[in-house]
């Protein structure tokens, strides 16, 4: 006993000793250890100027649940491929048919001493990537109180006291892999809002894990094979699904759910679910302002846990603005330890996106300097096989948005805070108004309609009155007729030529199947706004948007947050009546109260959004030339059948406005350089089904099961590209030679 106490005092808070003293540590407590002792190894830090350098952690395991031994070989082929993001050392356990290693970003101050993967005394090996959030709520570590404890000890005392469903009980950006030893169980779970992804691929007798697919690419026995399904919706549709990837036989945890392993088999069960049925009213507007203005600060506050400089991309307008501001009352009551650094990107002056007054605005309220990165020059043609590399899936990364998170490696930042998803969690502009017109408000309805046109003066007054009719008129229809209206219109779409023609019809009806599924809601929201927040949240679109941007920031060392998508925050808009968020038909009038003082009031009165689009159609002209040098006859997209072998249109340059052919030219590359260096024809071990959907035996049925999210219908019409979005992507569809290796694809 007194060497298990021993054991327990090292992983649990002091600091890391030698390699050697933990691996013999480890090989004097394990009841499980082979002949070939458990070993826990470290490497070096990777150079501070590589691009491949990453700001986040990384989890990487192996489980053979058929009882075979985990060797330390196999462990190793998986962490060479992600070693990027061992920014600050790796450690790795590998005992018994399990093997587990952890790759360190330590960005926040309970990281700098702890220990991954953690190793209680109870056999019981914890691994998470991220960041916790409702640390007080948590039970206290045996070690001692919870307030300097880890991550990995909080999710380990949580799991101590709740077992499986100790994922619901956590809250932030995370994901986490459990093993529990004596029951010979893992546990995989992944937070709701989807900010850190995991991925698994099940073979016979095993399951790898990972936090980026190069890591289980890397394995011998891991074909890689192109995803049809999923790729033709990324390719055509830009959606990405919450279970599926690119590659055929590795699946990502979907959000808010969990994975169990067992030896009798596996379950995938779903642990934490927004409720859309939920409803939050109080008795007075002064009531919302005052409990948003608390949960906005919260969730500010909590993406300023860091012992690094944080950035914050401010551009001038009410989001980015509000998160930069509040940071700066933060860091003026002393909440904050680490310095703030604000970017901007620059225009000309006098353009459409020209908002440097409002910046200005900024720093004199504040007397803080936001950095300035200008945007004069903003190409679409960059190292495309690189980002690519990163992202995993069809993307491209813009001149501009890497200039600004070179910005902030250069300054020493980890951490960046960004605005998006403002919009969508702030500004619903139909779905309230159907709620309105439900009670029979059309007076109401009319005024808030007038009020957007007044509050939005760069756009067409008859915008807003066309989207409130198509929401109002799509929730009128019963759910089972909407079903029956929704396969109809998606032969329609599929008999009208939707998509460009050049696309092979195989891939085209392979989306609109995808199209025809039936509807999940999960749950009756109590309201239509509910009902679009909801959707929002889940839509396969934006989680596409959501990755790559993430994705795209680890490739300069910088953790993209959002506070917009903190889960406390994003549950209480979705239950408050939706004239509440647009208070008096003012667009995000909730936010704007509630940050009086805090915002600078230029901006927290402004009326108009910078457009880019002329900026971005530049862009996608200068980068069409080498798009369409990368768009040939014999690209792989065509020799996998995504695409017809003639492309003779997509060299046509966009102008000043919109632009059809980027975006195509966007989506028929999208195979070839997205999916094919890492894709081969050679048939894999994997099996189709990943996991069983049964209860273990002598198990209780989970409280709710996970189902994959269908998409809603707000997705029915066709999305406007313009030539920005489409220069966004264009480049990633290019052709590279054929020859994959199965051992690494995605290096060389």
């Amino acid at each position: 006993m007194a060497s298990r106490r021993g054991v327990r005092g090292v992983r649990a808070g002091r600091r890391p000793s030698a390699p050697a003293r933990l691996a013999a540590a480890a090989a004097v407590r394990s009841p499980l250890r082979r002949a070939d002792a458990p070993r826990v190894r470290r490497i070096g830090r990777t150079g501070e100027g590589s691009p491949r350098r990453c700001s986040v952690s990384g989890i990487a395991g192996i489980f053979h649940y058929d009882g075979r031994p985990a060797a330390a070989s196999e462990l190793r082929a998986l962490t060479i491929a992600s070693r990027h993001r061992a920014i600050d050392g790796e450690d790795s356990w590998v005992c018994g048919s399990f093997a587990v290693a952890h790759q360190h970003a330590r960005n926040t101050p309970e990281s700098l001493h702890e220990r991954q993967p953690l190793v209680s005394a109870a056999e019981t090996v914890v691994c998470i990537d991220g960041r916790l959030d409702d640390r007080e709520e948590l039970p206290r570590p045996r070690s001692g109180a919870s307030t300097g404890a880890s991550d990995a000890e909080l999710v380990l005392s949580t799991y101590e006291r709740d077992g499986d469903r100790f994922a619901s009980h956590l809250n932030g950006d995370f994901a986490v892999a459990v093993f529990d030893a004596r029951r010979q169980q893992l546990l995989l779970a992944r937070d709701v809002m989807a900010a850190r992804p995991l991925y698994y691929c099940p073979i016979a007798g095993t399951v790898l894990f990972a936090s980026e697919i190069k890591s289980l690419l890397a394995h011998p026995r891991v074909a890689a094979r192109p995803d049809e399904d999923a790729i033709a919706q990324l390719m055509l549709d830009d959606w990405s699904d919450v279970h599926r990837t690119c590659f055929h036989g590795i699946f990502s945890v979907p959000p808010g759910a969990m994975a169990i392993v067992t030896r009798d088999g596996a379950v995938l069960c779903e642990q934490w679910t927004f409720d859309s049925a939920r409803s939050v009213r109080y008795r007075s507007f002064a009531e919302y302002v005052e409990a948003f203005r608390e949960l906005f600060e919260r969730s500010v506050k909590r993406r300023l846990r860091s012992t690094h400089p944080i950035a914050v991309s401010v551009s001038g307008g009410v989001d980015s603005s509000a998160i930069f501001c509040q940071a700066a009352v933060l860091a003026r009551r002393g909440a904050v330890s680490a310095p703030l650094q604000g970017i901007t990107m620059t225009f000309p002056e006098g353009s459409s996106a020209d908002e440097q007054q409002f910046i200005d605005d900024i720093e004199s309220s504040y007397g803080m300097t936001v950095a300035r990165v200008g945007a004069s020059e903003v190409a679409a043609e960059i190292d495309w096989h690189a980002v690519v590399d990163r992202f995993e899936m069809p993307g491209m990364l813009g001149h501009s948005h890497r200039a600004v998170l070179e910005r902030a490696r250069a300054a020493g930042c980890r951490t960046m805070l960004d605005g998006f998803f403002g919009d969508q969690m702030l500004f619903t502009r139909g779905g309230y108004l159907v709620d309105l017109a439900r009670k029979g408000r059309w007076l109401k309805v009319r005024g808030d309609l007038r009020e957007f046109a007044r509050w939005m003066t760069d756009a067409d007054p008859a915008y807003f009155r066309q989207e409130f009719r198509r929401a109002f008129v799509r929730s009128l229809p019963p759910r089972w007729l909407f079903r029956a209206l929704k396969r109809h219109v998606g032969d329609w779409r599929g008999r009208t030529s939707m998509y460009p023609s050049w696309f092979t019809g195989r891939l085209r009806q392979r989306a609109l199947a995808r199209h025809t599924r039936p509807i999940d809601y999960r749950a009756s929201p109590v309201t239509y706004h509910a009902q679009e927040l909801h959707g929002h949240v889940t839509a396969g679109h934006y989680l596409s948007q959501l990755h790559r941007q993430i994705s795209a920031g680890q490739m300069y060392g910088v953790d993209v947050c959002y506070p917009f998508r903190d889960r406390d925050l994003v549950a209480f808009l979705m239950a408050i009546p939706g004239e509440i968020v647009n208070w008096r038909g003012v667009p995000k009038g909730l936010m704007r109260e509630a940050l009086k003082g805090v915002l600078a009031e230029r901006i927290r009165t402004r009326q108009w959004k910078a457009d880019l689009t002329r900026v971005g159609n530049q862009a996608a002209a200068r980068g069409q030339e080498g798009i369409a040098r990368l768009l040939t006859r014999d690209c792989l997209s065509a020799r996998l059948g995504f695409v017809e072998s003639a492309l003779p249109k997509t060299r046509r340059q966009p102008r000043g406005g919109s632009s059809k052919t980027p975006s195509a030219s966007k989506s028929g590359c999208s195979g070839s350089l997205g999916i094919g260096p890492r894709t081969s024809d050679a048939s894999g071990r994997q099996p189709r089904v990943p996991f069983q959907r049964a209860v273990r035996p002598g198990e209780a049925r989970p409280a709710r099961w996970w189902r994959p999210a269908r998409r809603t219908h707000r997705t029915w019409r066709r999305r406007r590209r313009t030539g920005c979005d489409a220069a966004r992507s264009a480049a990633t569809c290019a052709s590279r030679p054929s020859r994959v290796r199965n051992t690494c694809p995605m290096r060389g």
